[in-house]
Parts: C-alpha cells; structure tokens; sequence
C-alpha cells in the first residue's frame, strides 16, 4: 500500500484547513489511501505462511481451524492423578495435539535385546569374569560327578549307614554351591551389584577351603584304584578341584575390582550425584546379598538334616521338611518388603529371621550335645559350621535390615522407580509427590 504526503503550501486549501493547517514536516494521510479493502485483507491471509517469491518461507500444518474445543463442554476438568483417562496433571490429553508446530523429533525404531543379550553385557571385564565362573563350576561339576560314580561303585565295608549317605550329601552341596554361585554371578551383572562381586569372592573363598577339606575324606571313603569316568586317581583328582578353585579366587578379585570401576558410572547415571541416595542404595544392596547367600546355607543346612540325621519316622523330620519352603516364603518377603518400602512386610520378615534364629541355635546345642553318639559322630563338624555360618548371616541379616527400615520414605524408592518406563505422564518427566526432604535431585549440603 502507498501513503500520498501532502504539503501543508498546497494553494487550492480551503479557508479552513488554511486555519488549521499541520506543523511543518508533518505527513498527512487521507482515509482511502490507509484502509485496505476488506477483500484484500481475505485474500491476503486467508493462506498464513504462504509461499511468497521474495522471502524463503514454507508451509505448515495450520492447526485448529475451529474456535470450537476439542472436548465436550460438559466435562468437568479434573486434575486427580488417579484418573486413568489418559490426562496429565495439566489437564491435557496425553495423545499429543494436532499442531505441527514445533516439529516433534524423528522417530527411532528401537532394537530389542534378545535374551543373551539382556543377561551378558557389552563389558569386556564382565563377560570373562562370567566366563570364569562357568569353566569353575564346569570343571568342578565334572569331577564330582567322577567322584559320585567312584562312589557308588566302592562296597563300603562299614556298619553305620551314615557313613555311606555322607559322601553323596556332600558331594550334592558342593556341587549346588557351584550353581548357586554361577547364578549369583549372573544376577550380580544384571543387576549391577557391585557389592554383590564382593560376597561372590569371599563365598568361592568359603569353597576353596571345602574343597581342601575333601579331600582327605574322599581318599579316606574311595580307594585309589577304583574305576570312574577318567583314568586319573582319586588322589590327583581330589587335587585339581582346589587348584581350580584358587585360580577362580585370583580371577575374581582382578576383574571384580575392574567391574567395580565400570559400575561406577553405571550407578552413577542410575542415582545420580546425590550421596545420601547412593549410601541408602548401598544398604540395600548389602541387604539383598544377605538375603541371597541366607537362602544358600538354609537350604544346605536343611538338606544335612534331613538326609543324614533325621529318620522318617521322627517327628522332627515332618517339622524341618515343613520349615524349609516357609524359609524360603520369608527370605522372598524380606526381598519384596525392602524394594518397595512395606513396614508390615519388614515386620513379618524380621520375625521369621528371629524365629530362624532360634531354629538353628536349638540345632547347634543339639549337633555338640550329641557329637559323641553314632548320629553325629560323622556329621557335626559339618554341620556346625554350617549353622555357625547361617547364624552369623542371620545377625548381620537382622542389622542390615534395621537399617534399610530407617531409609524408607527417603527417596530412594523414588529414584529407582524414576528410570522406569512408563512412569511418565504427558510429555513431562517424572512427577515428584511429597514433601522436599524426599526430593531425589534437590540440592543439599552435605
């Protein structure tokens, strides 16, 4: 549109504009030449955002073309976080709006991880620790599987029953140590358990001296020359188990220190910088480890009773087969109970730990009140240092769990469950409810 300027000099001027005529320099515009034709205006921008030859412009979606609101009139809006009709705490639905502009980012297709992929990482240093442990229990369970046929093809010339049903016992737990063992290490990296790496050393420590301690009783129950899978003698083989065993241990504490650098940062990217958070999620790691090897020496200390003590007719025996799945239901309550913060659940737990307490004390004062009599004659040094072990665990169980009691309701629940996926509501992060102490990534000083 142009402007047309007129001098205030103009000689055919009326008599009163020559009266009231304008400053000097100071530009007049008649009402024709500003007002633009109502269907100018309509062809103009009646196509916002329009292709024009002199500016580089581009089109985009326009949007809503209605004044009218895309949800009815008579819903009443709500913000209750337990509404599950797909709206986030603004009230807006959660399916995205129709608007193209700012252009949302590019869709990724993500590759799922297979199975393997899940259980074994991309680390170097865990997949050969992993690697080390499954030539462990490999070599370990092949050799006492030789001892085992060994075993049963020897006539053992001895009275006493027990005699003949100890070696199979132990022979049975040593090789179920080593499962459990290679189980543990595949959840300690899945589930990133530094600590977990720790327990798993000091454990095959525990195995090293077992083994060294077999082998006299092996030599003692198995002649030399008795036939088996391999030609090697007994006395060479008994010999090759605790050799693996101390090998496995060096192994361990190399890589268990390089994986520990390694899940540093991983721990880090998970919790953050704030230490409080991470020395409650080292509590409740400690405790879940507890809780594991707690379910270990149970059950093994149960499976001695049962076979080598008790007799099927024995009251006694009924009672110990009942107690061992209801150990097992406890040990999975303390479990659940500390990932997601039940008082009642932890409660119930540290009441079944005092009722184990009593169980394996009443036990131990019976294995070394009887030592002498036939039935525990061969067993109780076993046994004992096995529920010895199973009460210690028990008073550090009791202790850790005291402690990770005293972290509920302070973050770190939140901060775990933060990385989930499908914890956000809208196209917002993770909501914090509570009050400010609990806030994961508030700022403190320390």
């Amino acid at each position: 549109m142009s402007a047309h300027v007129t001098s205030p000099h103009r000689r055919n001027q009326s008599s009163y504009s020559q009266s009231h005529s304008s400053p000097p320099n100071q530009p007049q515009f008649d009402d024709d030449d500003v007002k633009a034709p109502y269907d100018d205006l309509i062809d103009q921008y009646a196509a916002p955002y329009g292709v024009n030859p002199q500016h580089k412009t581009f089109n985009i979606a326009t949007g809503r073309t209605g004044a009218a609101p895309t949800y009815p009139l008579t819903h009443k809006q709500t913000n209750n976080s337990d509404d599950d009709s797909g709206k986030d705490i603004e009230a807006s639905t959660t399916e995205g709006t129709d608007w193209g502009y700012p252009p949302g980012p590019p869709t990724v297709d993500k590759e799922k991880k297979t199975f393997w992929a899940t259980i074994i990482p991309d680390s170097i240093a865990c997949r050969l620790y992993l690697l080390t442990v499954l030539v462990e229990t490999s070599i370990d369970l092949a050799i006492e599987a030789d001892l085992y046929i060994r075993f049963k093809e020897v006539d053992i010339q001895q009275p006493n029953a027990t005699s003949q049903n100890k070696m199979p016992v132990y022979l049975a737990l040593f090789a179920l140590a080593h499962v459990f063992q290679f189980g543990m290490a595949l959840d300690a990296v899945y589930a990133r358990n530094t600590l977990q790496f720790m327990f798993l050393t000091v454990f095959n420590a525990i195995l090293l001296a077992y083994s060294v301690i077999q082998i006299s009783e092996v030599n003692g129950l198995i002649p030399l020359n008795t036939p088996g899978i391999s030609h090697i003698p007994i006395n060479d083989l008994t010999k090759i188990i605790p050799i693996v065993v101390a090998v496995a241990e060096c192994a361990y504490m190399g890589l268990g220190y390089k994986i520990y650098t390694e899940f540093g940062w991983q721990v880090y990217k998970y919790l953050g910088a704030d230490r409080r958070i991470k020395s409650m999620y080292a509590q409740y790691q400690v405790f879940l480890c507890l809780v594991k090897f707690d379910l270990f020496f149970w059950v093994s200390f149960s499976i001695q009773f049962i076979w080598l003590v008790l007799s099927h007719g024995d009251a006694e025996y009924y009672l110990t087969c009942a107690a061992l799945p209801i150990s097992i239901l406890v040990l999975v309550e303390g479990h659940l109970a500390a990932r997601y913060e039940s008082r009642w659940m932890m409660i119930t737990f540290m009441g079944g730990c005092a009722a184990a307490m009593i169980y394996f004390t009443y036990k131990l004062v019976k294995v070394l009140r009887f030592r002498e009599t036939d039935t525990f004659i061969l067993v109780w040094k076993t046994m004992t240092c096995f529920s010895v072990l199973a009460i210690l665990l028990l008073i550090a169980t009791v202790i850790s769990t005291i402690l990770v009691m005293r972290n509920f309701g302070r973050g770190l629940k939140t901060q775990m469950q933060k990385n989930k996926p499908g914890l956000q509501r809208g196209k917002s992060q993770y909501v914090h409810k509570g009050p400010m102490t609990t806030h994961p990534n508030r700022m403190s000083i320390d």
